[in-house]
């Protein structure tokens, strides 16, 4: 690699991903920072689980003009970098949803303009433990070896989800539906239950029908809300700037007055939604502990279902497989489902009392992943928590940061140089998924080392 003066920082950059490649071109352009180590324990630099998807309908859940860039200023590059390549989105709105390792490509692409100025390593490598050692950061890797940084940033994606209770254990119930040919012994004419309705459920209902599978599909979550569907997207002419909200029941009312006063204006309700999302950690941080929880527990569904929306096309699919009698939508839950030669005999409880009894040959967890990092078992997030490095976030979800993203420790002091973005930072910012708000949460990051002079 090309000596660098002593002088620059080097930045140890965990998970290669979609967040950690953003990490990687945000921070290579602060005049301070010198070296980038970027470790991932897939190898999968540039696209990680969201952006390797293969197939062409496995699509991101906005439009192209949405996923932005990688600076605050160029907001049409992923779309400029399609185009310039001859990806032409299309005419219709529906075409401008464009298959996920597109975006895997153009992250890929961005990271190659580090690489080539000698400055990056990419690792494959899993750390299992971060600890300061004098001013610096020891990373501890499954190897045995070790990497020391001047700085430290976590970006460890999406946590499997945990086993779903009440599901007697057996090949046939598959909790991590990503698992590379995870779908594959799934027969054409096996029927098939899917826990989940959200979108990772809506993505492996279409694989599913893309495979040909023949019997009735079943879908069950607790509310039994699909995705809405999205629609070309309108600039808000009149935004809220600041909503009065210290309580759910707030936020629902002036939600519902917004939406109410867009469309009297001929505007769809998906530009209220749109903008307050923009507001939406504020809004959260602003809440008390309680009425938090009462917001997870009461509206969570409800605002995932507006919040991550479908293309035109995909919801019309959806749709016209129910009329057909390929997929059914149920809402409810699982009382047992016990293993059987050829898959579950399941019992469901349909909301609003009733009970259906399901002979299924698979089931599929598509409850997203698991937020609650006390439950999982990856090693780096144990020994921070053991260790007392890191604390659980509000209401148990994620990790707790401070709001530069800065990782708290267990007595709430947040570390200089100890930074985590993206799903492990939940319980601080909610709307932490999205491409958009991991760029906003690392552009944050970056003003705030300008800001304390900790790269010059």
């Amino acid at each position: 690699m090309t000596s660098l003066p002593s002088t620059l920082r080097h930045v140890a950059i965990v998970g290669g991903g979609a967040a950690g490649t953003l990490a990687a071109i945000i921070l290579s352009k602060l005049p301070g920072i010198g070296r980038l180590t970027l470790l991932d324990r897939d190898g999968r630099f540039g696209r990680g689980l969201a952006y390797s998807a293969p197939e062409k309908w496995h699509r991101i859940n906005v439009p192209a003009i949405k996923m932005g860039g990688v600076d605050a200023e160029d907001s049409e590059a992923f779309v400029d970098w399609l185009a310039a390549r001859g990806d032409v989105t299309g005419p219709e709105y529906s075409d401008s949803f464009v298959p996920r390792w597109t975006y895997g490509d153009f992250l890929c692409d961005q990271l190659a303009k580090i690489d080539a100025t000698g400055r990056l390593e990419q690792r494959t490598a899993t750390a299992v433990a971060v600890a300061r050692s004098g001013d610096r950061y020891r990373i501890e890797l499954a190897s045995g070896d070790a990497i020391e940084s001047d700085m430290a940033v976590l970006c460890i994606g999406n946590q499997p989800p945990s086993p779903f209770p009440g599901i007697e254990p057996s090949a046939r119930s598959i909790d991590n539906v990503w698992t590379s040919g995870a779908l594959d012994a799934i027969a054409p004419d096996d029927r098939v239950l899917v826990i989940g309705t959200g979108a990772t459920a809506v993505d492996i209902v279409i694989d599913l029908m893309h495979r040909g599978i023949r019997k009735e599909v079943t879908m069950l979550s607790r509310r039994g809300l699909l995705p809405r569907v999205d629609v070309a997207t309108v600039a808000d002419p009149d935004p809220v700037e600041i909503w009065p909200i210290r309580t759910v029941r707030g936020l629902l009312h002036s939600l519902r007055e917004d939406i109410r006063r867009k469309q009297a204006a001929g505007l769809p309700w998906q530009t209220s939604i749109d903008t307050f999302r923009l507001q939406t950690a504020g809004f959260w941080q602003g809440l008390s502990t309680g009425e938090q929880a009462r917001f997870s527990r009461h509206l969570r569904a409800y605002w995932l279902s507006h919040r991550h929306r479908l293309a035109p096309d995909v919801a019309t699919s959806l749709e016209q497989w129910q009329s057909d009698g390929r997929l059914s939508v149920v809402a409810g839950n699982i009382v047992s489902a016990v293993a059987t030669p050829t898959g579950h005999d399941a019992r469901l409880r349909r909301r609003g009392g009733s009970e259906q009894h399901l002979a299924t040959n698979w089931i599929l967890n598509c409850t997203g992943p698991e937020e609650r990092y006390d439950r999982i078992g990856d090693p780096l997030i144990g020994s921070l928590l053991a260790g007392g490095q890191a604390r659980r976030g509000a209401l148990g979800l994620g990790l707790d940061v401070d709001p530069n993203c800065r990782l708290r420790d267990a007595a709430g002091y947040a570390h200089q140089g100890l930074y985590a973005v993206g799903p492990a930072t939940r319980g601080a910012f909610w709307e932490v998924t999205a491409a958009s708000n991991i760029r906003k949460q690392l552009l944050g990051v970056a003003d705030y080392l300008r800001s304390t002079n900790q790269i010059s």
